[in-house]
């Protein structure tokens, strides 16, 4: 120990445990003594502030073992080492005996390992990360602009009316039919009979429901059921773990790959009374973002801005302005709004719509601007004019 002036075995009996550790002395910084430590010594660690380095060199035996983890508790993993005694040997007695005290100061100088710790590695250390598998949305124009990965989480925003969710199941049809992924949605302002399936029909053909043959509806419904999996609570009231429970059930024995929840305002909050609405998104998202990467998904949250008054309304909402916490801006990979400047003029419909990608964190998923796109209201979906 730093500061000792003289190197000697101590082997006190009782209730003592023999521990051994190596000085740092400044004029002979190899010289090491052991010394037998006491319980009372150990939780004060006052004794032990001056240290840079502790040698664990504990009895070779399970309670030695277990000493030895104990002790790393104590100190901290951060300066300790430890050794492991030759064959035939059961602690530093024994090899005391055995080869005498020059040998013992050499291996308990030379022969120590540092203590392994889990969450610090150098960059040789680091297994390589699979590739991030890309999938486009189906727009030659978006190439690099705009795409969505497997374990990512992305949050769609934008005022109610605008767009959102037909968006966005065009962007997943289109997805899943370039891809030959499925998807698990659970939509609760948008049915999936109807209103989904008329819409399936009409991203896959480019005509109005109205004007579709028998077959092709038979066909675009065939190709729904094979690649969709529609999330549906028997009392609708969903929760966040009824959905990922889903979720999983889908993933698993369907093979799904992304999972969409419209819109996140009308789960049932399992908060409880004394946690802030902030920290239960929070934990959500963190929630979310552990099932995309443990299940090798990507999952999409569409949600409302909160009640914004009548000079905001006429302005695109950022993520921060959703409903309940800064956490919709902070913590997911990639972040989107859908706005469309004006729903009327002079009478008339106007189906123009933009489309913001507003957060990107790896440059593989595009980068922040502007898509521009048109409704067509013959073809019943959207069309990029970027």
């Amino acid at each position: 120990m730093t500061g000792c002036r003289s190197w000697r075995p101590v082997f006190r009996q009782g209730k003592s445990f023999r521990y051994q550790t190596a000085p740092l002395r400044q004029r002979q910084r190899n010289r090491t003594k052991l010394i037998a430590i006491n319980m009372s010594m150990l939780r004060s660690r006052r004794v032990f502030c001056n240290c840079k380095k502790y040698i664990l060199a504990t009895d070779n035996d399970p309670s030695g073992q277990a000493l030895r983890q104990d002790l790393v508790r104590l100190l901290g993993p951060a300066r300790c080492y430890f050794v492991e005694w030759p064959a035939g040997i059961k602690d530093a007695n024994e090899f005391l005996v055995r080869h005498g005290p020059t040998e013992l100061r050499m291996f308990l100088g030379e022969d120590v390992r540092e203590w392994p710790v889990t969450g610090l590695y150098g960059l040789f250390d680091i297994p390589d990360p699979a590739p991030i598998e890309i999938w486009r949305p189906g727009f030659p124009k978006w190439e690099s602009k705009l795409a969505f990965a497997p374990t990512m989480v992305s949050v769609v925003t934008g005022h109610p009316g605008h767009g959102k969710t037909t968006l966005m199941m065009q962007l997943w049809y289109q997805i899943c039919r370039d891809y030959g992924l499925k998807a698990a949605v659970a939509s609760f302002e948008t049915r999936a009979k109807p209103h989904h399936q008329r819409n399936i029909r009409q991203f896959m053909y480019g005509r109005l429901e109205r004007d579709l043959s028998d077959q092709e509806r038979a066909h675009a419904d065939r190709w729904n059921h094979d690649h969709f999996r529609w999330i549906i609570h028997p009392n609708r009231k969903p929760s966040l773990k009824f959905i990922l429970d889903m979720a999983e059930v889908a993933i698993v024995r369907e093979g799904a790959r992304a999972l969409l929840i419209d819109p996140w305002n009308k789960l049932e909050s399992d908060r409880p009374n004394d946690m802030r609405e902030t920290d239960f998104i929070g934990q959500s998202l963190d929630e979310l973002m552990d099932f995309s990467r443990d299940f090798n998904v990507h999952v999409q949250i569409l949600a409302h801005p909160a009640k914004m008054d009548s000079q905001l309304r006429g302005k695109r909402p950022a993520l921060e302005d959703i409903s309940g916490s800064k956490h919709w801006d902070n913590k997911p990979d990639l972040g989107l709004c859908i706005y469309r400047p004006n729903t009327f003029e002079n009478g008339e419909r106007r189906t123009e719509a933009d489309l913001y990608v507003l957060k990107s964190r790896f440059d593989e998923l595009g980068h922040p601007c502007r898509l521009a796109l048109d409704y067509d209201l013959n073809e019943g979906r959207f069309k990029s004019v970027d």
